[in-house]
């Protein structure tokens, strides 16, 4: 695939439907900028404008909703700009809930994980208005958490992002007080799973 077909392909998240909140927008930006510094960020934007895709991260609005296809692409550029792998994505979904506005004003939720686990759906419906997170099971005595997130199939990036030590491991951090915790996902629309399956375990 050439790099203006790698483009095109990418423009066409555009057309998902749904929203996201522009504060994961914002999340993205403090992460770039605590690795690359304001030059890396104006990288990003030179990249997307080139592409026709608009990202101008001063200009998102928190609350704001914007099509849900943005939030991959974001991503997808930031990690073709710097060279990032998988792991550096993750990374970067499990620092984001420390930047993120909506995060802080929902810190209620998180008191336990038995609590966290619960509101789960909820918080998820103030960032997305698409999917559907399923609190599947909660073992407290085996020490494991499995969350369905259900009707939502965007990009594969998210799969890092979300699942593998990524966004939701820190979610269940702040309920749950262990030095071993991990989460990984265990299924995926895009291996051919109904949902996207993201299992937490803890010592």
């Amino acid at each position: 695939m050439t790099l203006s077909q790698e483009f095109e392909e990418i423009k066409k998240l555009m057309e998902i439907e749904g929203g996201v909140r522009g504060g994961v927008f914002k999340t993205d930006a403090l992460y770039v900028l605590s690795k690359e510094g304001e030059n890396g960020i104006k990288k990003v934007e030179k990249l997307a404008q080139e592409i026709g895709c608009p990202i101008n991260y001063n200009q998102f609005k928190t609350m704001e909703w914007y099509p849900l296809g943005l939030r991959a692409i974001s991503l997808i550029l930031i990690k073709k700009v710097f060279d990032w792998d998988d792991k550096e994505i993750s990374k970067m979904g499990n620092e984001a809930p420390k930047y993120s506005f909506i995060t802080r004003m929902l810190l209620k939720y998180f008191l336990s994980a038995e609590r966290s686990f619960i509101e789960s759906p909820k918080y998820w419906k103030k960032h997305y208005s698409a999917g559907r997170l399923e609190p599947f099971e909660f073992n407290e005595k085996e020490k494991y958490i499995i969350l369905r997130l259900h009707d939502f199939k965007v990009h594969s990036i998210l799969c890092n992002y979300f699942f593998e030590n990524g966004y939701f491991l820190r979610i269940a951090q702040y309920g749950i007080k262990s030095d071993e915790i991990s989460s990984h996902e265990t299924k995926c629309v895009f291996r051919g799973d109904p949902y996207h399956e993201c299992v937490i375990r803890w010592k």
